[in-house]
């Protein structure tokens, strides 16, 4: 009997439509635990140094870490590993939510997909039934409306969907993959997912996990909800409130924004505004997040509740995870209601919500600066807003200007030349925009 993890991971062949359920070597769990450790090791053990993002051989891996679907707090994490089309290098990105679990319950440690498949399609894994389906008519669809009609079509309200939206399908170098109140976004697996011509994989499992010693172990998680609970009411004092709790930065539930607004930077990067924090400004967004959360949100089995929905005026309730709540709204210069709302549109296009802004902000300076005129931006709005959701739809339907763009900062300034170089500097390691995840090995994500 194998414990925590299920001993199987689903091997899916998209050029020839084989499925197969592959027992998995126990050692392999001795030496790299689950998640991203063994991942790695797949992806290292499979994929030769020169294969290409877009190469058929090129695998995409979605993996549950060890203790992912046992009592164990905040272990719910999907990693997904590939060859980044941003970097030409080995990435993972990773998404909270519920869908992990799902997959250990529905009998599998992880999905590996290789191939292309010649149509676009979905993937339906219900305990063992695994089909590949035709997903024809989902073609362009949002992320987020990608699941919900999924979810009536199988007449599954309890399965979970993790989808891309039309950046994912365009091979956006940096969509995401959308699940519920997470993503995992960074390093464009979105775009490999889209390569391969997957738009969703559904999962629904009602299978147990089998635990060494229960008793013990429940006792352990006890004594971790203990400490969450006495850390959660002790917050670290002389600390930014939104960092000073527990977990991940409680944007969605905290209103100062004084640390964010002064001392990161807005645009492409450059510009830093040690003055724009004010009591009205502050008053302002404080009502701005009041009036469009509806709830505060976890992810499975956890108490941080670190995400939200969101419902603005005139357009689908989405949820925001803790890191993006002000992503688009430094980019553009703007206010938090802005932010808000294009974030909704970028969701569903299912786009990386630091690296969008970012790129769409090193534009307009290419164009303030004259290295990109008008006449690459034709029909574009003239105020900041309007400039942002025209750049925004160019991007994902790769049109114009947009399909450079589509690139990132650093492929695209390669591609633009006259200098734009010198400005495809919030980079690290040239190619993928901060914040700072260098696709480093991390141990935490073999467990969680």
């Amino acid at each position: 009997m194998r414990y925590a993890e299920t001993g199987f991971n689903l091997e899916i062949d998209l050029t020839r439509g084989n499925i197969e359920k592959v027992a998995t070597d126990p050692k392999e769990t001795e030496l790299y635990l689950g998640g991203l450790g063994t991942n790695a090791k797949i992806l290292w053990d499979r994929v030769s140094p020169e294969v290409e993002p877009f190469s058929p051989e090129n695998l995409l891996i979605f993996g549950a870490g060890l203790l992912c679907g046992t009592p164990a707090t905040g272990c719910n994490r999907t990693i997904v590993t590939t060859i980044s089309p941003q970097t030409k290098l080995m990435a993972f990105s990773m998404m909270g939510g519920f869908w992990a679990p799902e997959l250990k319950y529905a009998g599998y440690d992880k999905v590996i997909l290789r191939g292309k498949s010649p149509d676009l399609v979905y993937l339906w894994i219900h305990n063992d039934k695994v089909e590949i389906r035709d997903a024809s008519h989902l073609k362009g669809k949002g992320s987020i409306e990608t699941a919900e009609i999924l979810l009536k079509e199988l007449d599954e309200p309890k399965a979970q969907v993790a989808a891309i939206g039309m950046a994912g399908e365009n091979r956006v170098f940096y969509a995401s993959i959308e699940q519920g109140r997470s993503s995992a976004s960074r390093g464009g697996i979105g775009a490999v997912m889209g390569d391969k011509g997957v738009k969703a994989i559904v999962v629904r499992g009602t299978k147990d996990i089998n635990i060494a010693e229960p008793e013990e172990y429940i006792g352990l998680c006890n004594e971790v909800l203990a400490y969450i609970k006495e850390r959660e009411g002790n917050p670290i004092p002389g600390v930014m409130p939104i960092l000073a709790g527990l977990g991940s930065p409680q944007e969605m539930k905290v209103h100062d924004e004084k640390w964010h607004t002064e001392n990161f930077m807005w645009g492409n990067s450059r510009t830093r505004r040690k003055d724009f924090w004010n009591d009205d400004i502050a008053k302002e967004w404080t009502e701005t997040l009041e009036n469009a959360r509806t709830r505060l949100i976890s992810c499975f089995n956890c108490p941080m509740k670190c995400g939200a929905t969101i419902t603005m005026p005139g357009l689908p309730t989405y949820m925001m995870k803790c890191l993006t709540k002000l992503t688009y709204t430094m980019g553009a210069f703007s206010d938090l209601d802005f932010g808000l709302r294009i974030a909704q549109q970028a969701t569903e296009y299912g786009l990386d919500g630091f690296s969008a802004p970012q790129v769409m902000a090193f534009a307009l300076e290419l164009l303030e600066d004259g290295i990109l005129t008008d006449a690459d931006f034709p029909g574009m709005p003239e105020d900041s807003e309007g400039r942002f959701y025209y750049l925004l739809d160019k991007i994902v339907r790769r049109e114009g200007i947009g399909d450079i763009l589509a690139d990132g900062t650093h492929w695209a300034a390669q591609k633009i030349g006259k200098g734009a170089e010198a400005y495809a500097h919030n980079n690290i390691k040239k190619h993928e925009q901060l914040p700072l995840k260098l696709s480093m090995l991390n141990p935490i994500y073999f467990l969680m």
